[in-house]
């Protein structure tokens, strides 16, 4: 009965040692941490400032653009015509339609 009894003891302990190491480990690292904010000081709050003024210039003179665009595709259109060079929408000849001189 001794020999039987140390056999099983091995067999346990083996598999407690095969069971340790093909087991699934769990993650040794710390859950994510949410409770930190960033530092936000005077020259970061500058930087984002302006960070965001071409953007602000962008819109406030959108429309004076977009206006001042139609008025020099038409005006490249005239040149075009009084040119006698193929009329395009955008006013801008492509070079195969140039010619050579």
């Amino acid at each position: 009965m001794g020999k039987i009894g140390l056999g099983l003891g091995i067999a346990k302990k083996g598999y407690g040692i095969l069971g340790k190491v093909f087991s699934k480990s769990k993650s040794k690292a710390s859950s994510t941490i949410n409770s930190v904010k960033p530092v936000a000081n005077k020259d970061s709050a500058h930087k984002i400032e302006m960070a965001k003024i071409p953007g602000r210039v962008k819109r406030a003179h959108s429309g004076m653009m977009d206006s001042s665009d139609k008025t020099l595709s038409a005006w490249r259109q005239v040149t075009q015509k009084l040119d006698k060079r193929p009329f395009t929408k955008s006013g801008i000849s492509k070079g195969k339609d140039l010619k050579k001189k």
